[in-house]
């Protein structure tokens, strides 16, 4: 269909209903999403806010180098594709390196409270060059300083502020 999007059909209702129930698709480097067909859909006209980007957890102690752990802290983040070939291999440097399918239109956290039994810590997030969000038009592609849907200055919709790229918030994620 262009711009990204499949159609797919389906035999019958129940195979429909079986991929429906799956949501989205790891595709090792790539999301496959499913959305229920809509009338007049145009592909052109489609709104994106989700990009896969490469992560780095900082300050990681060496027994949370594991792919399954690092999977779950990653979640917290967005939802995680794969891990680079030196952290699978459990190469042990500065930092663990991922790459996760993140939401830019909700703020990004820079910090991850890890907890487990009598012990906690915190792991830093770096996010390797990812693509610019505008909050004014909702778009990939650019800062909200360049949009060219701005009148005067000022933004089109009201009520729409420019989030930051990183928020100190921290995040809660459990361990087992």
């Amino acid at each position: 269909m262009g711009k990204g999007f499949f159609e797919f059909e389906f035999s019958t209702i129940e195979e429909m209903r079986s991929i429906w129930l799956t949501g989205s698709w790891n595709l090792k480097f790539g999301i496959l999403r499913l959305s229920q067909w809509v009338p007049d859909f145009c592909p052109g006209a489609q709104k994106q806010s989700n990009a896969q980007v490469w992560i780095r957890f900082s300050d990681l102690p060496r027994e949370y180098w594991r792919e399954k752990t690092l999977i779950e802290i990653a979640c917290v983040v967005g939802m995680p594709i794969t891990l680079d070939e030196p952290t699978k291999q459990r190469v042990f440097g500065h930092y663990a390196r991922l790459v996760v399918d993140v939401d830019l239109s909700k703020p990004l956290h820079n910090n991850i409270l890890v907890e487990r039994e009598g012990f906690a810590f915190h792991v830093g997030v770096v996010y390797e060059k990812h693509p610019e969000y505008c909050n004014n038009c909702q778009t990939l592609g650019h800062h909200i300083s360049q949009c060219n849907k701005l009148k005067d200055g000022k933004m089109v919709a009201s009520n729409k502020q420019d989030k930051p790229k990183a928020q100190e918030a921290v995040i809660t994620k459990k361990i087992h």
